[in-house]
């Protein structure tokens, strides 16, 4: 018989995870007690399974696009749909989503814009389920779902591949259809590339765009700009709104973006502003109005769709492709992160948000605490997080939820904030031990238990010390020596954090999604001053060998380097001596074996035109260089001399990864690298994955995003 916990001290009511009754206290932290096992939910699986995307255009000229798909449907199994930014995907997704018949059970649309697969899987989990209050471990979500035959639409489904074979196995007899960029064969998928449109269609959709028939010579400028799009429906509507008196130049095809912003009025341009300072995170009109000044948006954020400017999701909208570059060149200042923090904070804490809203505006909210960490005022990312924070918690989206408590932590840690410290540390143990990592809330719950007696809090003290009692025994617990400062293990700075601020040009921040388990250990927070990013360490954890863990396990009194002497090393010194610090971090447990697949700056740009992936870029971690070696095919060198080979479109493109023992240390095995270009040209995903071994465990596989360096 599994254990139910409680988290108590919140007013939001119960939620169960797994065998875990969960309440949260949004002041002391959760505290923790044993249920009787009946008294977890039951769920029931509702009589009508629909959860339909919202009405969109129509999209003209796909009919064979539709028939097409529509058979790989009724065949079952996996269909991908992918193409270029602009080509209609999405479009095209939620029209066949509506239109063609599902599987017996029902249809759920869903967007993976920036989620990880424990809330996918939630999301239609509750979908096809009564189930308020309810997330099912791993193994007994799939056996619910199991036998469900239902038809899963996926929107923006970049995930890396493993990724989508954990997310389809979860619902193992479902049909899934993907829509995104990515076209790496995923085992007996029916994949559907998605092209331009033809000739006849394209000068349809000026036409419409113009509202009005071409007139005379219009007919011939309209199939210039055409072939200068190659049919790409998102060109054609710009092209079509720059002036409705007539067409542009075909050679203007790829200037398009200033003449609309030239066009589109003051107003508008608070409006592209606001969702271009927060990049990829998508806005309700409510949030959209109270951070651009006006009152009633609605119907102008549907005319900048109409006009390509902007790109409607399930909760609102966020800047279509090209459009937040456009407005950098334009030196627009960007919304002020003061006030964004505030206005979701103040959101966040009313207790009229229900925790589901909360949710949706995740991305926006982790943008936004980003911003303000970067921007010098790590107080109000700690702010954020306290009042987001329980809200996500009770939307039973433990990833997202996960990462605003990476942020607020790092916050704290930097305004010094002692008392936010214990707290987000002791929630991200909670979610650690509800989502099964219990190793790691073992280390967070022994930290915060630490932060909370210092203070004096008995209450938290005392709630964090009740977890324990359901996690491993004492004797099992690494003895993590502190920091410099010493107040802080690295284990836990480095789960809680993980990040390098980008190029200061950049007007955002992005955090690498370190999977939950053994953190990142052989890496300290770089001095800012010091430490020039090159390498892009990737780690995996071995189990010891018993008679060799005292050469390799320094006792728990053994110093660690300070952060700031470790960083101003040279890299690859720094992270050998990180290496070393960090092998008494996890004592008998396990131990860090490194394997580092940094990626090298080459000095020869000018050898290859930068075009979709190709090119240089600045991920959190690095900045590395794209080749092109040929059509569809791209290569990486790294620090250590490996070739990382790509192969796929000059959007999307994946290759072996090589992981490496140490500091260019022996050949461990191969792991997935993935890049695919998102929404804005100059913006790529980074996925590195490794696949499931016993003996090593990739610490800081996940995903990250990357900005293109002119």
């Amino acid at each position: 018989m599994g254990q139910n916990i409680t988290v108590q001290g919140s007013t939001y009511g119960s939620v169960v995870a797994g065998n875990y009754n969960v309440l949260v206290d949004a002041r002391h932290g959760s505290s923790v007690t044993v249920e009787v096992e009946r008294e977890r939910p039951d769920p029931v699986r509702r009589e009508r399974i629909s959860v339909l995307p919202r009405r969109g255009r129509v999209p003209i000229g796909r009919g064979q696009d539709v028939d097409r798909l529509a058979a790989a449907i009724a065949d079952g199994g996996l269909v991908r749909l992918s193409g270029p930014a602009g080509i209609g995907k999405s479009t095209l997704l939620r029209h066949v989503a509506r239109t063609v018949e599902c599987d017996p059970d029902g249809v759920v649309f869903v967007s993976a814009a920036h989620r990880q697969v424990g809330d996918l899987a939630q999301e239609i989990f509750e979908a096809c389920y009564h189930s308020h209050g309810y997330a099912p471990s791993r193994s007994g979500l799939r056996e619910l779902m199991t036998g469900l035959r239902i038809t899963v639409y996926v929107d923006d489904a970049d995930l890396g591949v493993d990724q989508l074979r954990e997310l389809t196995d979860l619902v193992p007899d479902a049909t899934f259809v993907l829509a995104g960029r990515d076209c790496t064969p995923l085992g007996d998928a029916t994949a559907h590339r998605l092209g331009g449109l033809p000739q006849d269609i394209a000068l349809l959709l000026l036409a419409q765009g113009l509202g009005r028939p071409l007139r005379g010579a219009e007919q011939e400028t309209a199939a210039d700009l055409w072939r200068a799009a190659d049919g790409n429906p998102l060109l054609l509507l710009r092209a079509a709104g720059v002036d409705q008196s007539k067409l542009p130049a075909p050679g203007a095809v790829s200037d398009l973006l200033p003449l609309l912003l030239d066009a589109v009025g003051p107003t508008a341009l608070d409006i592209l502003n606001v969702l271009s300072t927060l990049r990829d995170a998508e806005l309700s009109t409510v949030h959209i109005g109270a951070l651009a000044g006006e009152p009633e948006v609605g119907p102008l954020c549907e005319r900048l769709s109409e006009l390509g400017l902007v790109t409607p999701g399930e909760h609102g909208y966020r800047p279509a492709p090209g459009v937040a570059a456009a407005l950098r060149r334009r030196e627009v200042a960007a919304v002020p992160f003061e006030r964004l923090c505030a206005h979701f904070t103040e959101w966040a804490a009313d207790p009229g948000t229900m925790p589901e809203r909360v949710a949706e505006h995740s991305r926006a909210i982790e943008r936004s605490a980003g911003l303000a960490i970067a921007g010098g005022a790590p107080h109000l990312a700690v702010d954020l997080g306290r009042a987001a924070s329980p809200k996500l918690a009770h939307s039973l989206r433990f990833d997202a939820w996960g990462e605003t408590l990476r942020r607020g932590w790092t916050g704290a840690d930097r305004a010094g904030d002692t008392a936010a410290k214990a707290y987000f540390a002791h929630e991200e143990g909670i979610r650690s031990l509800v989502t099964g990592k219990r190793l790691l809330a073992a280390v967070l719950l022994a930290q915060a238990v630490t932060l909370w007696r210092t203070l004096g809090q008995h209450q938290g003290t005392n709630a964090a010390a009740g977890a324990q009692q359901f996690l491993p025994a004492p004797s099992d617990i690494p003895d993590l020596p502190l920091t410099d400062g010493g107040d802080t293990p690295e284990l836990v700075m480095d789960h809680m954090t993980g990040f390098e601020q980008q190029d200061p040009t950049v007007d955002t921040i992005d955090f690498p999604n370190f999977p939950d388990g053994v953190a990142e250990s052989t890496l300290v927070p770089p001095d800012p001053a010091a430490h020039t990013p090159t390498a892009d360490p990737v780690y995996a954890t071995t189990p010891p060998d018993p008679s060799a863990v005292s050469n390799v396990v320094a006792p728990p009194s053994a110093p660690v380097a300070p952060a700031a002497s470790v960083a101003s090393a040279a890299p690859q010194a720094a992270t050998a001596a990180g290496a070393a610090a960090s092998s008494s971090l996890l004592s008998p447990i396990m131990v860090i074996i490194a394997a580092v697949v940094g990626i090298a700056i080459l000095n020869n740009s000018d050898l290859f035109q930068e075009t979709g992936i190709a090119g240089t870029w600045q991920d959190s971690r690095s900045r590395f260089e794209v080749q092109e070696s040929g059509s569809g095919s791209y290569e990486i060198t790294t620090t250590c001399g490996d070739v990382i080979r790509l192969t796929g479109t000059d959007s999307s493109a994946s290759g072996k990864l090589p992981m490496r023992e140490g500091s260019c240390g022996s050949l461990l095995g191969y792991g997935e690298f993935t890049m695919s270009i998102t929404g804005d040209p100059d913006t790529a995903s980074i996925s590195r994955t490794m696949a499931d071994n016993d003996e090593y465990y990739c610490s800081t596989c996940g995903s990250d995003t990357a900005t293109r360096v002119e």
